[in-house]
């Protein structure tokens, strides 16, 4: 187990954020150390994956715990367990090198494997917990290591057990089935017939390389445009609350969910009232997708989250439509 004082936090958003202590946990035998270690320091704690969906403060005062737990082993043919710390992406290409198919809609989402089951993380047309057979966690309340089926992660859209627990994810196992590749979304659909690709013959190593491919033409590099991907989730609410004395519903995208409720499109809402945003000297929405918000160099979590926050007041008045964020927003 490493311990740092004072060290600064790496994040995707590129806020300037220091932690009172950064302490990496290196393999499963550092966490009765690190137990004995929070029991002795009366700190607030905070477990950090890749730090991909968080808005830090620019002081944590507190403890952060990230871990290092890198291994990938098969359990059977069409299992396999994975550590929390894995990059995300490259365990995605690590599993279609081994012909184990089914995340590559999932291309190119950043974080880490440890993340993935906490959001439930999701993109065209798949989420991660179809292929989750259970999550290995150790429990900071208990100091216990626990393992949950998928059954028990309860998860939903962009949301599982673990938010509302106070663990460290230990390990993924996936379980992967023979399904032919999932085309069946829009984005997904309108590459194939702009370039005359051939569906039948499509391989997962072809949607990968597909989904990289769209998700590169709409969000910014993280590593060179800081942002933590969409800011705000679509928003599910009753079709007959929304107000369309500006707009109609014409004017809106809007995916049926039952005989009354709709989800939303959070990024039209901002296009639809682009107008009513002023300029920002710190943040602003990026050009080519208006659900993401960056960093034009020097912005604050206060920066962040005032202008998240007007964003959310004018989408209200416009709508009646609430918009809820996405990201992590740590309190100092």
């Amino acid at each position: 187990m490493l311990v740092n004082k004072e060290a600064n936090i790496h994040n995707s958003l590129a806020i300037r954020s220091i932690a009172k202590y950064l302490i990496l946990i290196e393999s499963e035998s550092c966490l009765e150390e690190l137990a004995v270690f929070l029991e002795n320091h009366n700190e607030k704690v905070l477990v950090l994956g890749e730090a991909t969906n968080v808005v830090l403060p620019n002081y944590f005062d507190g403890i952060i715990v990230k871990t290092m737990l890198n291994d990938t082993n098969y359990i059977s043919s069409n299992e396999v367990i994975t550590g929390s710390s894995v990059n995300w992406d490259a365990f995605i290409s690590w599993t279609l090198d081994n012909n184990l198919h089914g995340l590559e809609n999932l291309t190119l989402i950043p974080g880490s494997v440890g993340a993935a089951p906490i959001q439930n993380i999701g993109a065209y047309g798949i989420e991660v917990c179809d292929f989750i057979k259970s999550v290995r966690f150790f429990d900071l309340t208990t100091n216990s290591i626990k393992e949950f089926d998928n059954s028990e992660c309860k998860f939903g859209y962009r949301t599982s057990i673990f938010q509302s627990m106070h663990i460290i994810i230990l390990s993924v196992t996936f379980k992967f089935l023979s399904k032919p590749v999932n085309i069946n979304y829009a984005s997904i659909q309108d590459y194939l017939d702009t370039n005359n690709i051939n569906k039948s013959s499509l391989t997962p190593k072809d949607l990968s390389l597909i989904v990289k491919k769209i998700r590169t033409s709409k969000l910014p590099n993280p590593s060179t445009i800081p942002n933590v991907g969409s800011f705000f989730k679509n928003p599910v609410v009753q079709k007959s609350s929304i107000n369309t004395d500006c707009f109609s519903y014409d004017d809106l995208i809007i995916w049926s969910i039952d005989q009354n409720q709709v989800k939303v499109g959070a990024a039209r809402l901002l296009e639809l009232i682009d107008d009513l945003i002023p300029k920002h000297s710190q943040v602003e929405l990026y050009k080519d997708h208006s659900l993401v918000l960056i960093n034009k160099g020097n912005a604050s979590q206060e920066d962040i989250i005032n202008f998240s926050q007007y964003l959310q007041n004018k989408v209200f008045e416009t709508f009646n439509i609430q918009l809820n964020v996405e990201p992590l927003i740590i309190k100092s």
